[in-house]
């Protein structure tokens, strides 16, 4: 076999390899972007992924938040919205993963106060105050975590924590102790670990 002939063989070879590896790299790439959820945009009441995933939450006034991703599950997607169209009702937070199925709304299913400050419909004063996160909220934990004063009927306020801890297919709600655990998760946001939803300023329902 003379020179040529081998330097043709190698070549061909080379080409080969190379179109197999850029071949195997776009099915890896392919696969990996139809398992990230990545949000396009809200149409209606649907939550629009760029890997396909369509999720119709039957809601109005949809607005998408953010998501806490939980292993091989999907994600638990974080939004709001209301359960009914041109109705009295407050703007809810709603907390969700896809791998639990379909998503019951109405009557105040599976629906969050939103964080920042409630006034009373008729008087204007302030009734509720509140600070919400998502991701990594506390040590170990995964979810969504408010941080609230309630105004009681004898004119004090209560402070509390609500946290909605989140771990594959599970979701838990629970109320804690206030025990300095705010700095903690403020912390966690200065090391990116974790996100505040911002809040807004809203009235009791009529």
């Amino acid at each position: 076999m003379n020179k040529r002939c081998c330097i043709i063989i190698l070549t061909a070879i080379l080409l080969q390899s190379c179109g197999a590896k850029n071949n195997q790299q776009q099915t890896e790439q392919k696969a990996s972007n139809e398992s990230e959820w990545v949000f396009d945009k809200v149409d209606s009441s649907k939550l629009v992924f760029k890997n396909g995933q369509v999720f119709n939450t039957k809601l109005f006034d949809l607005n998408y938040i953010g998501q806490i991703p939980v292993g091989n599950n999907a994600p638990y997607l974080i939004f709001s919205g209301v359960d009914c169209d041109q109705c009295d009702a407050n703007v809810c937070i709603y907390i969700y993963s896809l791998s639990n199925g379909e998503l019951s709304v109405g009557h105040g299913q599976n629906c969050y106060s939103y964080p920042g400050r409630q006034t009373d419909f008729t008087t204007d004063s302030l009734v509720y105050e509140g600070r919400a996160f998502y991701g990594q909220v506390l040590k170990d934990i995964k979810g969504v975590i408010w941080y609230q004063k309630t105004l009681l009927e004898d004119g004090s306020w209560k402070s509390s924590i609500f946290l909605v801890n989140v771990s594959g297919k599970t979701k838990t709600d629970t109320l804690l102790n206030d025990s300095g655990q705010l700095k903690e998760t403020i912390s966690l946001v200065d090391n990116g670990l974790c996100k505040e939803i911002t809040g807004i300023i809203y009235h009791t329902e009529p």
